[in-house]
């Protein structure tokens, strides 16, 4: 049996992530679209910290904002400079 290769994104701005029902999409260092939120543990414009149940993604940059949110989804705008996954 062959085994299959992974596909690379068509587009190189924008990644999708799968971990634990969270998917993030990233177009470039300016947006993030975030879905599988459980809520903001830490919000100001240099750092956005988002809760997973698992997991606590720290966004890290200038002039970071939330530009629209609801239950289980927001979108951050700015200046992306570092994602980090913190157990």
């Amino acid at each position: 049996m062959k085994r299959q290769k992974k596909r690379k994104p068509t587009q190189s701005n924008i990644l999708m992530d799968k971990i634990n029902g969270v998917n993030m999409n990233i177009c470039g260092n300016r947006e993030v679209i975030f879905e599988g939120s459980r809520g903001i543990v830490e919000y100001n414009e240099n750092s956005i910290k988002i809760n997973t149940g698992k997991y606590i993604v720290a966004f890290s940059g200038r002039g970071l904002h939330i530009r629209c949110m609801n239950e289980f989804s927001l979108v951050i705008a700015g200046f992306i400079t570092s994602i980090e996954y913190i157990m």
